[in-house]
């Protein structure tokens, strides 16, 4: 008879973290995120153990994101950051749709923070600051990149300067994320997230991110840095335009652009090649090769403009070495019109796609 109250009292404890049809009350919004078990840990290895560090806070562990948590069930998304932010921001970002959103976050019309968006533009986000008990909950405006309207959730925060174990937690309905017949679960199946700490000003970034950042974050808050990582979660596996809820342990639905954790690599371009040499003959030559060396693959430009700065022309990329890690371009020496520059000195210059980095190089246009 010991054995089978064991049982009984047990069994709901074991099946209480697995998604289901209805979980609400499960959800007391109190600032501390004690609800979420184990498997709704987003940030998390197959053993168990924390893929975020609780020392890569470049200001120490009392501005630190510590894990973030989501779980779900037919009508909402329950979602929390555990963080401390001792006289700073929190802000959780969800970004669900391809074709808007969040790029330089320094150009919203509101919580202007010094954050730019690769790999991934925000939709929606989370934000509170230390001692603040109400976060705000912010839908960029659909076909925008620098609006976002408030709009309402179920949300506390416990963050209360210098307490540790303390968490922002919402409670959002999927109908407010999938908010139009274009916008649905079906088409878009999972949601990418990513949070960080930010000092408490405009125009301001922050000291640590999770999931890790390829690029790193900042000691100095007026630099900028670009978020270019996330979780991903899915939601609907089969894409019928419900979220699943059949026994889902949501740490098995993550994955991440960039596993972590991972070791800051701040982007930089090692060395630039003229292969045929600085001095292009238009008159011999149809094209004058490019080829510049750098430590992380992403997308590059490059443009080319005369003295006054003035852009003149575009080079074309022919091909990248993975294993090298160097880009090959090239640029016929005709400007935007098609017509033949006039012989002269003129620059190149290197851009990513993520805004971290230009390189200026000079050339010329000889007979």
């Amino acid at each position: 008879m010991k054995k089978l109250i064991f049982l009984i009292f047990f069994i709901p404890l074991l099946l209480q973290g697995v998604t289901g049809a209805d979980i609400y009350d499960r959800f007391l919004l109190d600032g501390i995120g004690g609800e979420f078990t184990e498997d709704e840990y987003i940030l998390r290895d197959s053993t168990g153990g924390s893929l975020e560090s609780e020392t890569d806070s470049f200001w120490g562990e009392y501005n630190d994101i510590g894990q973030i948590k989501v779980t779900w069930d037919a009508t909402n998304l329950y979602v929390a950051v555990d963080a401390c932010s001792w006289g700073n921001n929190v802000i959780l970002y969800i970004d669900i749709f391809d074709d808007y959103g969040m790029q330089d976050q320094s150009d919203l019309n509101t919580w202007m923070r010094n954050f730019k968006f690769y790999n991934f533009n925000p939709d929606f986000f989370l934000a509170t600051w230390d001692t603040n008990t109400n976060p705000q909950f912010w839908k960029v405006r659909e076909g925008q990149t620098r609006v976002a309207d408030e709009i309402s959730s179920e949300d506390y925060a416990g963050f209360d300067t210098g307490q540790l174990g303390r968490s922002m937690e919402a409670i959002i309905p999927w109908s407010t994320l999938y908010y139009s017949e274009e916008r649905n679960m079906a088409d878009y199946p999972s949601i990418r997230v990513a949070a960080v700490i930010t000092a408490g000003g405009d125009f301001t970034s922050g000291p640590d991110c999770a999931p890790d950042n390829l690029g790193g974050m900042a000691q100095d808050s007026g630099q900028t840095v670009i978020i270019d990582n996330y979780a991903e979660i899915l939601i609907d596996e089969n894409q019928d335009g419900a979220a699943d809820i059949d026994s889902v342990e949501p740490w098995q639905r993550v994955s991440f652009l960039e596993t972590p954790p991972i070791k800051a690599t701040p982007l930089e371009i090692t060395k630039v090649e003229f292969p045929e040499g600085k001095g292009f003959n238009r008159d011999n030559e149809e094209q004058i090769p490019i080829r510049f060396y750098t430590n992380r693959l992403t997308q590059y430009y490059i443009y080319i403009y005369n003295m006054e700065g003035k852009q003149v022309g575009t080079a074309t990329q022919v091909g990248n070495d993975i294993i090298e890690n160097y880009y090959d371009f090239q640029w016929d020496g005709f400007n935007l019109s098609g017509k033949p520059v006039p012989y002269g000195i003129y620059i190149l210059r290197i851009f990513s796609d993520s805004g971290e980095i230009t390189r200026n190089e000079a050339f010329a246009v000889v007979k």
